[in-house]
């Protein structure tokens, strides 16, 4: 090997063999440094690009992630509004079923009421027939009890229509139907009604209603209790008022006001009158009385000292009407 080389260089000069490995030596350097320069270049370009490259990526990943939310709520949105219209349609199914079985009652119940009007109605008309032929059937036998019968149905008639009530108020909560009873027992009623309370049937309301059998028993009621004094025992003694009231027409009907009103009316003018001829009779009583110093007081006796020819001379006024 050495003496190939000594060879060659001996036939080769020296002088042209020498620049020649230098621009080759030249030329790869040059390559090389710009293959570094251009691997620098794309090293530094890819360090730039790289945080932008980094921020695309996430923000692709938020709007995927974005996406992918939105989607998931869409769809249990959508899972829960077809909940809701099953549900809905579910109840509004159970309602109409529901308004067809009340319907259905109603229609059988308003079935079964008509056909129990007809029934009382057909009823009716049967016993009103009935009637009319025993009518007939009695007219025909006589004519002679016909009047009986009238006057007597005019009676029933006058008593239900007239009824002879008298109320009494300002009573105490402990008062009951014995202690009424008790009040009235010189005037009995033939009906004591109490009002109670719905919570506490056995507590007075401070009020009740006596009725009587006939229009005297009710008179002398009004005149003898009213303004009387109610004891019976549990509470301290009261004033009591008893007055007239009538019976039937529900308590804000204007025909059993007018009826009460009137019957008050009537009953105040007597009470009046009365109320004058006793201060008549005081008056008539206070000037009759005599003017002697001696006699004084109920044993007085008035002497005419002008009729000397009188029969009864002296003789006290008692005993003059039993002669």
């Amino acid at each position: 090997m050495g003496d190939k080389k000594r060879k060659l260089a001996e036939e080769t000069p020296a002088d042209g063999v020498a620049p020649e490995g230098k621009k080759m030596k030249k030329e790869k350097k040059e390559k090389k440094d710009k293959k570094e320069k251009k691997e620098k270049r794309q090293a530094e370009k890819e360090v730039e690009v790289a945080p932008e490259v980094i921020e695309e990526d996430k923000k692709e990943k938020k709007k995927k992630q974005k996406k992918e939310e939105a989607n998931e709520s869409n769809e249990s949105q959508q899972v829960e509004t077809k909940e809701k219209r099953e549900s809905k349609k579910a109840e509004k199914a159970e309602k109409k079923e529901k308004k067809e079985k009340r319907s259905a009652d109603k229609t059988d119940l308003d079935a079964e009421e008509k056909a129990a009007k007809k029934a009382a109605k057909k009823a009716k008309s049967d016993k009103k027939k009935a009637a009319e032929e025993d009518k007939e059937s009695a007219s025909q036998e006589g004519s002679t009890d016909e009047p009986e019968a009238d006057a007597s149905n005019e009676a029933e008639v006058t008593q239900k229509s007239s009824r002879f009530i008298c109320f009494v108020g300002n009573l105490p909560y402990s008062a009951n139907h014995e202690s009424l009873t008790k009040h009235f027992e010189k005037n009995p009623p033939a009906n004591i009604r109490v009002a109670t309370k719905k919570e506490a049937p056995s507590k007075c309301r401070g009020f009740a209603f006596i009725e009587f059998d006939n229009y005297d028993r009710m008179k002398t009621c009004l005149k003898l209790y009213h303004h009387s004094m109610f004891d019976d025992g549990k509470y301290p003694p009261r004033r009591m008022n008893v007055e007239l009231t009538a019976g039937g027409g529900g308590s804000n009907s204007e025909h059993r006001k007018a009826k009460i009103q009137a019957k008050n009316e009537k009953l105040n003018d007597e009470r009046q009158r009365l109320a004058k001829d006793i201060k008549k009779d005081k008056r008539d009583h206070d000037k009759g009385k005599p003017a002697r110093s001696g006699v004084s007081g109920a044993n007085a006796v008035t002497v005419d000292g002008g009729n000397d020819n009188d029969q009864f001379a002296g003789m006290h006024p008692s005993r003059r009407g039993r002669i």
